[in-house]
């Protein structure tokens, strides 16, 4: 999976009541969770998860108690999520569907939490059961869109982003339709890539990934001049964008801006914390010199 990819499954296109964040980017992000250990992490909330199963009682229609019961376990667990407290979150939203099966938020945060464990089945069957308890949750739609992404199923995803653009008071609809985009670019069919993209900016004139995206595409086309506009952009809005930076800086190597592209590679080699990325651009700050 590429960087880019990566960070955009952790910072952009999740939606919900937690977001998670990376150092890069992007739009929706509310707060920084580290990730350390995520696989002990995921043993043990499976472990928690067994527990929780052999001392819950759940009726097949929840009575009122179960269902406040199911609110008090996803409470915590958005509590335990906030403190990056992983294996703990994923048992309290277990416990809060065992009792409520129909609690649609705890399915959508236990397809979130498989998907940063990338287990990608087990997250489309929570979101889809999220999807089965609220037929217009948008969210639940894009974040299996982004996983048909990861697994490089472009007509799935798009398929999953359309559906979520049908609910009009869908909150967050440039992120379906930027990462409806990005699967057209994937695909190679640039014009639609770019008229997406647009469409995002119509919405979130101020979306750092929308408008990296859009740079993607001029960079296909040739235009290298709109391109470096647009990494601009990106950076001038986030200025630890380093996927913008380094389109930025082989952008400004095209077009023989050397100085420019120096200063880019620059900040890449001192500030990114994809170690590879770093290294290459030292490299290029030596054989640019």
């Amino acid at each position: 999976m590429s960087n880019y990819f990566q960070h955009s499954l952790n910072s952009l296109i999740f939606s919900g009541n937690v977001s998670l964040s990376r150092s890069n980017r992007k739009t929706g992000a509310t707060m920084t969770l580290p990730v350390k250990n995520i696989s002990a992490r995921l043993g043990c909330a499976l472990c928690a998860a067994l527990f929780a199963l052999v001392f819950s009682s759940c009726a097949s229609v929840p009575t009122t108690e179960n269902i406040n019961q199911s609110e008090a376990h996803s409470k915590m667990g958005f509590s335990y999520f906030n403190n990056g407290q992983l294996s703990e979150a994923f048992a309290e939203f277990q416990k809060a569907v065992m009792l409520n099966p129909d609690n649609k938020e705890a399915l959508f945060q236990l397809g979130y939490l498989s998907t940063l464990f990338k287990k990608y089945d087990e997250a489309i069957s929570y979101y889809k059961r999220a999807i089965s308890a609220a037929p217009d949750y948008s969210e639940a739609m894009n974040n299996i869109g982004v996983i048909y992404l990861a697994m490089e199923n472009w007509d799935e995803a798009v398929r999953y982003f359309s559906d979520a653009l049908k609910n009009p008071l869908y909150r967050s609809p440039e992120k379906a339709y930027s990462n409806m985009g990005y699967a057209y670019y994937r695909k190679g069919e640039y014009s639609m890539a770019e008229k997406l993209q647009k469409d995002a900016l119509i919405r979130n004139p101020l979306s750092p990934v929308a408008i990296y995206r859009l740079g993607l595409v001029y960079v296909k086309r040739g235009d290298d001049q709109s391109a470096i506009e647009e990494f601009k952009k990106a950076i001038g809005i986030m200025q630890d964008d380093m996927d913008s930076h380094w389109e930025l800086a082989h952008a400004y190597l095209r077009t023989g801006e050397r100085n420019r592209a120096l200063e880019h590679f620059r900040i890449i080699a001192e500030k990114d914390r994809d170690i590879g990325r770093s290294r290459e651009a030292l490299e290029y700050l030596e054989l640019i010199k």
